[in-house]
């Protein structure tokens, strides 16, 4: 029961130094010493295979990009919008109607292309975070823990 009890201590040291990468590397259960390891060992490893599932391609959430600034997109946008609409206004005998329809249209293009932008990003870290749990978790199984 020890070996238990010293092991997930480990594991709560571990999770206060990983922050948020643990959260999602061990949202996937529980690690526990299938063959006796010391609760000194089972830190050391767990250390270790932190590193090395960094190292794994595709594995590194710190590495994903965030999504651009969120005033970018949609100030582009309207930019862009108010002068296509201002030279269609213009045609149309109303310019300064044409630039703020324009405008409006130019923001919400803008704000689209920010939300699939940031949805990207939101699955790039998911997928990271989730080859990151994996690769922690092949690489304590291989020293002998069990992760579930």
């Amino acid at each position: 029961m020890q070996t238990v009890r010293g092991g997930l201590v480990g594991i709560a040291v571990m999770l206060s130094t990983l922050g948020p990468l643990a959260g999602s590397a061990l949202a996937q259960g529980y690690v526990y010493p299938a063959r006796g390891q010391n609760p000194q060992q089972q830190q050391k490893d767990q250390g270790e295979c932190q590193a090395w599932a960094m190292q794994q391609p595709g594995a590194n959430p710190a590495a994903v990009p965030p999504p651009p600034g969120p005033q970018g997109q949609v100030a582009r946008g309207a930019a862009r919008g108010a002068a296509v609409g201002a030279v269609g206004g213009a045609i149309g005998g109303n310019a300064g109607k044409g630039a703020a329809i324009g405008a409006a249209s130019g923001a919400l293009i803008g704000g689209v292309r920010r939300r699939d932008q940031e949805r990207a990003s939101q699955q790039a870290q998911a997928d990271a975070s989730a080859s990151y749990g994996r690769a922690y978790a092949a690489c304590l199984e291989g020293r002998g823990y069990t992760v579930k």
